[in-house]
């Protein structure tokens, strides 16, 4: 849900912003807006994290190691939208398929089995089929 909803409710502004300037024609006003923005979250949140984590003696080595499916969906967006942005011109159509795309990329997130929960549930299992053994004998 983080992966869907925080974007939305914390650009908020910015987004409606940037369709007003989309709708006056002023493309480059509308970019910036919306992609300095998220570059500038990009580029401050993460340090952000490992700074306040050394500060509060917490290791990160398991909070930021990606998985290779969130490694993929980064990149796969930025070719996406740096082919839509290539020509500097927009239309309804490209908007659409944008916006189909960040619902495809909302589904497979959601539908993303958890692999930390699955190795839980694993052995979990296997300590439960090794107590009823125990119980057989």
């Amino acid at each position: 849900m983080g992966l869907i909803l925080v974007p939305l409710v914390e650009k908020a502004a910015e987004n409606l912003t940037a369709v007003d300037e989309a709708w006056d024609n002023q493309m480059n006003f509308a970019l910036a807006h919306v992609l300095g923005a998220t570059i500038q979250t990009a580029l401050l949140n993460g340090p952000l994290v490992v700074i306040v984590g050394w500060g509060l003696h917490k290791a990160m080595s398991q909070d930021l190691n990606f998985e290779i499916f969130n490694a993929v969906i980064l990149i796969l967006a930025i070719v996406v939208a740096g082919n839509f942005l290539r020509d500097g011109k927009s239309n309804y159509l490209e908007g659409a398929l944008l916006v189909l795309i960040y619902i495809i990329i909302a589904i497979a997130a959601f539908n993303y089995p958890n692999p930390k929960a699955a190795a839980a549930s694993t052995s979990m299992g296997a300590e439960a089929g090794s107590h009823k053994l125990r119980a057989l004998r």
